[in-house]
């Protein structure tokens, strides 16, 4: 009876410890998020953003870009998280799921109350991701990387 009885706290006491906010820390990320201007040849590239210049500019038709605002929030599996950028801009976290080395994270990004892109990545810690896209004049970038 006494072993039966250390054997029922031994498995209380291993559900607590898995329950515990580090057990779910693997399906929880950070993200951090850079509004970026990016514009065709109106000068020098903001000097903040010289890390994800090669980047952007592999990624994108620009030359120029701006960091405009930056914000961080929180992802986890069972959960949103917004996040508000500078002139109206949002983004909608969602997701925290282990994939493929890294965290699937789905983004809703607005402006103002309209969708400008709703998708998809598998984030890695220290990889920058780059949402947008081609236009006229400064177009609005969204630079995302997992910590």
């Amino acid at each position: 009876m006494r072993r039966l009885t250390y054997l029922m706290l031994a498995l209380l006491l291993f559900g607590v410890l898995a329950m515990s906010p580090g057990a779910f820390a693997a399906d929880r990320a950070s993200v951090h998020a850079l509004l970026i201007s990016a514009s065709k040849g109106k000068g020098g590239s903001d000097p903040r953003l010289a890390s994800y210049e090669a980047t952007l500019k592999r990624t994108l038709p620009f030359d120029t870009f701006k960091l405009v605002s930056e914000g961080s929030a929180s992802v986890s599996g069972s959960g949103k998280s917004a996040l508000s950028l500078s002139g109206g801009h949002r983004l909608e976290l969602s997701g925290g799921e282990r994939a493929g080395g890294g965290i699937k994270v789905r983004v809703e990004w607005t402006q103002g109350g309209r969708t400008l892109m709703n998708t998809e990545f598998t984030l890695k810690a220290g990889v920058p991701v780059v949402m947008g896209r081609g236009g006229e004049g400064e177009v609005p970038v969204v630079l995302l990387i997992a910590k």
